[in-house]
């Protein structure tokens, strides 16, 4: 006859802890899994608004390279923007905030604030701003952004004859 000892086979405690230990590492492989996959969508967000506000920057140059008297007129303060839209080439009226549809960058906002002599005399403070959200951000609220700020000279680059 066969003897069977104690030792020979897993206990069913055994086999249930093995299981739990496994449990552990896959949910903690889940957890690293998303949150890599969270920052990486946070840092590809903040490249594109880097993107855009520095699209934004060169396109206010480019108006006032085009259109130098236009230029001149265009002003705001703290709590009024400009607001650059996908696809536009010239900034419109002042706004108060630019969260319409036409306003919008794909998911971004992008305001343009100009602030004459801000860099200095003849020398307008130009700040493009892009803001974005994510699901950390409370619903409606852009809690990212992303600022470019450049210095304008405003001396009328071509001499008029």
């Amino acid at each position: 006859m066969k003897q069977f000892s104690l030792q020979s086979g897993q206990t069913l405690i055994e086999t249930l802890s093995a299981l739990a230990i496994i449990g552990i590492v896959i949910s903690a492989l889940g957890v690293v899994v998303t949150a890599t996959l969270s920052n990486t969508t946070f840092n590809q967000n903040q490249t594109l608004a880097t993107k855009y506000a520095q699209q934004g920057a060169e396109i206010v140059q480019q108006i006032r390279d085009n259109d130098y008297a236009a230029f001149q007129t265009y002003s705001t303060t703290g709590t009024q923007y400009y607001c650059l839209g996908k696809g536009k080439t010239t900034l419109g009226t002042v706004k108060p905030s630019c969260m319409a549809a036409a306003d919008m960058v794909d998911k971004f906002t992008r305001t343009v604030q100009i602030q004459q002599n801000g860099c200095g005399a003849n020398i307008d403070q130009v700040t493009v701003t892009v803001a974005f959200s994510d699901g950390k951000c409370a619903s409606g609220i852009y809690c990212h952004q992303q600022s470019v700020q450049t210095c304008l000279s405003t001396v009328n680059p071509v001499q008029v004859p």
